[in-house]
């Protein structure tokens, strides 16, 4: 009996079997079942369990195999048409999904691959090109113009609400407040029509360009740049010095790029205390963009320095060397940056020489192995030359202490400082000219000064006094042109209208 019901099951898991890959093949194949109207047989095995018995058990199976050749493939005819679809699409009408561009495009089709589809069929399957850019609407008719100064960005917001509504001002703002020059004079201009309403708004951008804003036709603001409306210049100064070199510099409406870069260069030559006197004359060429204003916008360049003394002068010409650097130097190629500062300071003077001294605060002879500036509290310092801190801190008397190490056995040493500059610490390698700290009154101090060493194989020698190579010369094979610049230096030098300040009175 249990044999039986073991080969009753089996069966029944054939003809399963059987049934269940037939639908599935139907599925994948253009085939189909004939229509059996007696299905229910099949399932009648499980009711008749009872009438088998083991000597008809042959016939069984072949009753039941002539049920499953009712299963047979046909070929199929014809494939039914889709009876269930609601709507009928209109491929004649495009739909757009955002009433503010006039295009049919789909976000979710931009990356389908087109390269195999020819041109004549993208233009319809893609339908019109979203534009990245808006169009610049046509320069409207205007009756007013007004042009203003903003000097921040709440001048800047203040004076946007007198023009603008608020929903505007508000745009306008967010969107021009990183980019105006607020060291510009005269920096935006607001156009209005007759009924003052404002149709276009021009503002002075940085790196010399013009953020502008124009209505289109539907009452919006364009945005759009332009290259700002400049001159450029080549500029002629003349001046006397009076009391000190930077304060002439300073007093006599000369670019503060200009008088940074002309005393920086300085720096490595003369100093400032015993080699300029009064009655000693400057001349300054340098190049600028102008505003219509006669305000300078951007970067100007230095393009040369001519400094009489009372014994001798000192010339700067610019120069691009053949590997790209730009660098001054003097009329025989010889770059004017030396291999050490002998002051590193701008514009500072001279408070107490090197050598021996009455101390200040001691009040007895002690010798001074370094020479005093004195400047105003928080004054950058520079690194006089390449090199490595080899200290930073606190070092009694001197205060807040920097000590650098240069190649060719040579020290500086920086003391009092207010603070040091940010990284600046024990084993960080600096460049010449970088600032390293400020100007302070720290340890046995009288008041704010810097008080710098030089040290040549750990002997103390006088800064002042100290006469250091060039660290970069015009290469033989380019002095030909070098010498062909500095011709035409001069030559534009000569050629330029001079601007005398009315401290310079030299040549009258």
């Amino acid at each position: 009996m249990i044999n039986i019901l073991k080969k009753k099951i089996s069966l029944l898991a054939i003809v399963f079997f059987i049934f269940f890959s037939i639908q599935n093949l139907s599925e994948f194949n253009d085939f189909g079942i004939i229509n059996i109207d007696d299905n229910e047989e099949i399932f009648d095995l499980l009711d008749n369990t009872g009438n088998i018995n083991s000597s008809n058990s042959t016939d069984f199976f072949d009753e039941e195999l002539n049920k499953v050749k009712k299963f047979e493939l046909t070929k199929k005819t014809s494939i039914p048409a889709l009876q269930n679809s609601e709507t009928i699409e209109n491929l004649n009408l495009a739909n757009y999904s955002d009433k503010q561009k006039a295009t049919d495009y789909y976000h979710d089709e931009k990356n389908l691959n087109l390269s195999l589809v020819p041109v004549y069929e993208t233009m319809l399957f893609s339908g019109i090109p979203d534009p990245k850019t808006r169009p610049i609407p046509e320069k409207p008719i205007h009756f007013k113009a007004t042009t203003i100064t903003v000097k921040n960005k709440k001048s800047l917001k203040t004076n946007l609400s007198k023009f603008l509504e608020a929903n505007e001002m508000q745009i306008v703002y967010e969107r021009i407040k990183d980019y105006v020059d607020f060291k510009i004079e005269e920096n935006i201009k607001f156009l209005s029509d007759n009924k003052d309403k404002v149709v276009e708004i021009n503002t002075f951008a940085k790196n010399l360009e013009q953020m502008n804003l124009r209505r289109n036709f539907n009452d919006d603001f364009v945005f759009y740049f332009v290259k700002a409306p400049t001159d450029s210049r080549v500029v002629r100064k003349r001046l006397k010095v009076e009391n000190s070199l930077s304060k002439t510099l300073k007093s006599a409406r000369i670019p503060k790029e200009i008088v940074n870069e002309y005393l920086h260069q300085l720096s490595y030559t003369i100093d400032f205390q015993r080699d300029v006197k009064n009655g000693d004359t400057i001349e300054l060429l340098y190049e600028a963009n102008f505003t219509k204003n006669n305000s300078i916008v951007g970067k100007p360049m230095l393009l040369y320095g001519l400094m009489h003394l009372h014994d001798h002068k000192i010339e700067l010409f610019r120069y691009k060397l053949g590997n790209g650097k730009v660098d001054f130097f003097d009329a025989r190629g010889k770059s004017i940056r030396k291999y050490l500062m002998r002051t590193p300071v701008k514009g500072a003077r001279l408070s107490s020489k090197f050598g021996v001294r009455k101390h200040p605060i001691l009040g007895f002879s002690k010798m001074h192995r370094g020479v005093d500036f004195a400047a105003k509290r928080g004054t950058p310092i520079m690194a006089a030359g390449d090199g490595r801190i080899t200290y930073a801190g606190r070092n009694g008397s001197f205060g807040r202490f920097v000590e650098i190490k240069h190649l060719n056995n040579f020290k500086t040493r920086y003391a009092h400082l207010y603070k040091y500059a940010k990284g600046i610490k024990k084993g960080r390698v600096v460049k010449q000219g970088e600032i390293i700290g400020y100007v302070g009154t720290s340890g046995r101090s009288t008041g704010p000064h810097l008080h710098y060493e030089v040290k040549y194989k750990n002997r103390t020698v006088n800064p002042m006094k100290l006469k250091s190579e060039s660290t970069l010369n015009v290469e033989e094979e380019d002095v030909p042109n070098f010498y062909a610049n500095v011709s035409l230096t001069r030559e534009r030098f000569l050629a330029t209208q001079l601007q005398e300040s009315d401290t310079a009175r030299l040549y009258d």
